[in-house]
């Protein structure tokens, strides 16, 4: 095998999303942490216990480097050291391992982060949700139309929406946040705040179609929407951000 298919090889091997078990050797962790590698844009990109971070990344056969990295600039309580040492750990990873979809991600014989496969690999992209989120108020407009193919967003209110394609692994991660909601309930959810009825916060609504019915939020604040869907819009407004 040449060089070239070596590197395939193990790009290809290292391609899906993880859950982070481990960071320096500390399992004292969120179930929440995660990490997913795209061969097809090397991009990385996961979720910190707070905050969505995204880079870069570069392989040459068992040797990897992580750069460009950046955050969402969320405060969360209680989780800004691991997401410190996570950061940190990325930084300085270069080598990693596979063996029986566990990933040990190293620097030198220190292996500073642990993580196994994640379940949303075996997730069929087949659903055809229609997600819908909007925002808005007297200065500040989003609305974001995502379907299994396209995302569509509009900034704009006389504007027009640009349409990027989503991506199968944008899309099966918005199928696993989806997964943990009972869509059912979505109309009857309870903002845990209210600012947007004094213009204190852009007003908020998460729609979402599922064979045929539609469910819809009572409206929150943009950036406190109910803790139920916490997850699903922070993931919607993440890629939202990061798509190109």
């Amino acid at each position: 095998m040449n060089d070239n298919s070596e590197q395939e090889k193990q790009t290809e091997l290292l391609s899906g999303s993880y859950t982070i078990s481990s960071i320096e050797s500390n399992r004292n962790l969120p179930d929440n942490l995660n990490i997913t590698f795209d061969q097809n844009t090397n991009k990385v990109s996961g979720f910190t216990a707070c905050n969505r971070f995204f880079g870069t990344y570069t392989i040459e056969k068992n040797s990897i480097s992580i750069s460009n990295l950046a955050t969402t600039k969320m405060y969360c309580k209680n989780v800004m050291d691991i997401e410190k040492h996570l950061l940190k750990a990325l930084s300085n990873i270069k080598t990693f391992s596979i063996k029986n979809n566990q990933i040990n991600l190293n620097n030198g014989d220190a292996i500073l982060i642990e993580a196994s496969k994640d379940s949303l690999d075996s997730i069929q992209p087949e659903n055809n949700y229609l997600i819908e989120y909007s925002a808005s108020s007297r200065g500040f407009y989003k609305q974001i139309t995502i379907n299994k193919k396209n995302i569509s967003i509009l900034e704009q209110r006389a504007g027009t929406p640009t349409a990027f394609s989503l991506g199968e692994q944008n899309w099966k991660t918005l199928i696993k946040a989806i997964s943990s909601i009972n869509t059912k309930t979505i109309p009857n959810l309870e903002a845990p705040s209210k600012a947007f009825q004094y213009d204190g916060a852009a007003i908020a609504r998460l729609k979402i179609t599922d064979n045929g019915k539609t469910y819809q939020t009572q409206p929150f604040d943009h950036g406190n929407p109910p803790k139920e869907i916490a997850n699903l819009v922070k993931e919607i407004l993440s890629i939202s951000e990061n798509i190109e």
